[in-house]
């Protein structure tokens, strides 16, 4: 029994490990201007998701010195494999089965001997969302030689437990390579145990096929007008809200929030306010220069290796929605403003889908029917 100490060695690691992951997290702060961005933000609503996977290999049999008579398993086996798995949502926790189809061969006078083999995993991630993704893995297998090969008690199966490492090498959002090493150790019985190597790839099932690529091309970035410039330099809001009109707008004055939200919600955090009150000054300024003058509100959500585009999708135009909702409840009519959602479809910045990229989770409110004297009115006056 002691050789299950390698199983329990594992398990008691990826425990550990679990706890720390379960840690409190600080703050996310954006690279480009300091400001603070809810915690654990960048890679909200990754989904769970199946995968499945073929994969090549060799097991090498493991024997005692003296085998008893009649023993006559030996050496190195090839053998092929199917894997079905599933990725536990936001949880560094796979589970997963596999088939196995090995052969025997001793000599051109042996016929072939076949290898079958079912087992069960599970995977702890030390960070599922980086491009190299090691992990542990533990779990239950059964291994039967048919024919008239036998393992070292004079028996054709067994049930092993296993423990090993491994690590996906993720090329996009739904193709991973993966190499797996494991040691097997029979759960009853004299000593019996094999080491098992192999290499194959996984595909996620039910993958975004419309933000299937690595990356999405940043919006191209217009000019921003001078008297915006000027605005942004004298505010004492624009960390939270910025004025990124573009140069030679006719009737329309475009501002950039990046508002602070508590993680999975729309609930607007109260340190928002007062960038909040700044913009509804600005509207109310816009709409007593123009009665006919209406608003738009988009929100934008960021992406990381496994951001699920449906819950994005949701969670921008809710973000959106709580946005006109503050704005109607200080004043500004309903029926003038209109919210929509963007899920991560049309980023600001380039996307790191490693670490996430905060810029690009913002809202954006275009005021129309603002022409430029207009637009200089309400920024020269607070």
């Amino acid at each position: 029994m002691k050789q299950l100490w390698l199983l329990a060695t594992a398990l008691g690691f990826a425990g550990f490990l679990t706890a720390q992951d379960a840690a409190p997290k600080g703050p996310v702060v954006a690279a480009t201007d300091d400001r603070v961005v809810a915690a654990s933000d960048e890679d909200e609503g990754n989904e769970g998701r199946f995968y499945v996977g073929p994969g090549i290999g060799a097991m090498r049999i493991h024997r005692t010195a003296s085998p008893r008579p009649g023993s006559n398993v030996r050496g190195m086996q090839p053998y092929v494999l199917m894997r079905v798995g599933y990725d536990f949502a936001d949880s560094p926790w796979s589970v997963e089965g596999y088939g196995m189809y090995g052969y025997q061969r001793e000599s051109k006078k042996v016929n072939q001997q076949n290898i079958l083999g079912l087992g069960v995993e599970a995977l702890y991630h030390f960070d599922r969302y980086a491009q190299f993704d090691p992990y542990l893995a533990a779990g239950l297998g059964y291994v039967l030689f048919s024919g008239d090969r036998e393992w070292q008690d004079d028996k054709a199966s067994h049930v092993f437990a296993q423990a090993g490492v491994g690590a996906f090498w993720h090329i996009n959002e739904d193709l991973s390579l993966r190499g797996d090493i494991r040691y097997h150790v029979a759960v009853a019985g004299d000593y019996i145990g094999y080491t098992s190597a192999d290499l194959g790839f996984i595909y996620y099932l039910g993958g975004n096929s419309d933000c299937a690529a690595d990356t999405v091309a940043p919006l191209a970035e217009p000019a921003i007008e001078a008297g915006a410039k000027a605005y942004d330099e004298a505010s004492e809001h624009s960390a939270t809200i910025r004025d990124v009109t573009p140069e030679g707008s006719v009737d329309e004055m475009k501002l950039e929030l990046h508002l602070q939200y508590a993680k999975d919600t729309s609930i607007i955090e109260p340190a928002n306010y007062p960038a909040l009150d700044e913009l509804l000054r600005i509207m109310t300024k816009a709409f007593e220069a123009n009665p006919e003058a209406y608003v738009s509100i988009d929100g934008h959500a960021d992406r990381t290796h496994g951001s699920d585009h449906a819950y994005n999708q949701k969670l921008s135009e809710a973000r959106a929605k709580s946005v006109m909702t503050y704005l109607s409840s200080n004043g500004i009519p309903a029926e003038r403003m209109k919210a929509a959602g963007h899920s991560f479809d049309q980023p600001k910045d380039p996307v790191d889908l490693d670490k996430g990229t905060p810029s690009n989770r913002r809202t954006e409110v275009v005021i129309r029917g603002v022409d430029e004297a207009t637009r200089a009115k309400i920024r020269a006056t607070k």
